[in-house]
């Protein structure tokens, strides 16, 4: 069997392991659902439609030679996503998943880099959590952009990332030099503006052709960020440092990921 085969296999069951290992901490209260991951060619030309339009950093630009993204998502327990349902505020279950999944994800790329190691790739991490953009209102390198391009899942409400394991939970990645990821689909200049202008209608960017935003999901935003024409970002991101000061991602709220 073709090594790049094996070394997926060891890091799927590891991060597996790993999951339920951080699960029955004494200090963690967070339960999680069925860990996925996926693999990015960083030749991929998605990435550099990413790039050009800076919404995401190249792989190749963060680590050198960096032939694969290396994603991992862990959703959240169902529970825990059902109780971010409603309200006019994050529930407390969510805020807290949010703060232990990011624990784990730290500990899932160690967990990652050291699989990789046992068959000599290199790797490195892409970012840290504290890695985060006040003026973009985000990451300059975005995990979930990542795991589009390795086919993981397609954009959902205000940017969520819907995977067959649901979308609430947590991704990360790595970088390595190895080669696992499948063949990539070739796409026209005219696929990747399709396909960078769907990202901006998901992520409900205002002025971008196309974008509108339900009542529901207007009524779900504690902080009045959303309107019929898209989300201003800053009022969201203001709102959501009241929640978690050094990371004011919209995921620490989530509230309007439930509308499309």
């Amino acid at each position: 069997m073709h090594i790049g085969v094996n070394i997926k296999e060891k890091i799927l069951n590891d991060v597996k392991m790993a999951v339920k290992e951080f699960e029955q901490r004494p200090d963690i209260r967070t339960k999680f659902g069925e860990p996925i991951v996926g693999y990015a060619d960083s030749r991929n030309v998605i990435f550099d439609m990413y790039f050009s339009r800076t919404i995401c950093d190249h792989p190749k630009k963060i680590y050198r030679p960096g032939n694969t993204v290396v994603v991992h998502f862990v959703p959240y327990a169902p529970e825990i996503t059902e109780s971010n349902r409603g309200g006019d505020a994050p529930s407390e279950e969510w805020k807290r998943a949010f703060i232990e999944s990011m624990w784990l994800s730290m500990r899932l790329n160690g967990v990652i880099r050291n699989a990789l190691e046992t068959v000599g790739r290199l790797s490195s991490c892409t970012n840290t959590p504290l890695d985060w953009n006040e003026e973009l209102c985000r990451e300059t390198w975005s995990h979930k952009l990542a795991a589009y391009a390795a086919g993981m899942g397609t954009f959902g409400p205000t940017g969520c990332l819907k995977t067959k394991n649901g979308f609430a939970g947590r991704f990360s990645s790595i970088i390595t030099d190895g080669q696992y990821a499948d063949a990539f689909e070739p796409l026209s200049n005219e696929q990747l503006e399709e396909i960078y202008q769907e990202i901006q209608r998901q992520y409900r960017i205002k002025g971008v052709k196309g974008v509108s935003c339900s009542q529901e999901m207007i009524n779900a935003c504690p902080a009045g960020a959303i309107s019929e024409d898209g989300i201003d970002r800053k009022i969201c991101q203001a709102y959501c440092k009241t929640i978690d000061e050094a990371i004011p991602s919209p995921d620490i709220c989530g509230k309007c990921f439930f509308y499309e």
